[in-house]
């Protein structure tokens, strides 16, 4: 499940980060890699349990 998510959230942000410039990029790419670190920090945090 978390390898389909991960990807999913990787083709959405790439599609939109693409789609855009400036500022709105860079918010795009700073909530990518936001999401994305929550995704494994979560998957390690379930994984410990």
């Amino acid at each position: 499940m978390n390898k389909w998510l991960i990807l999913l959230c990787c083709m959405i942000f790439i599609s939109a980060s693409l789609l855009t410039t400036g500022l709105t990029r860079a918010l795009i790419d700073l909530a990518a890699f936001s999401a994305l670190l929550w995704i494994v920090l979560r998957h390690q945090n379930s994984a410990e349990d």
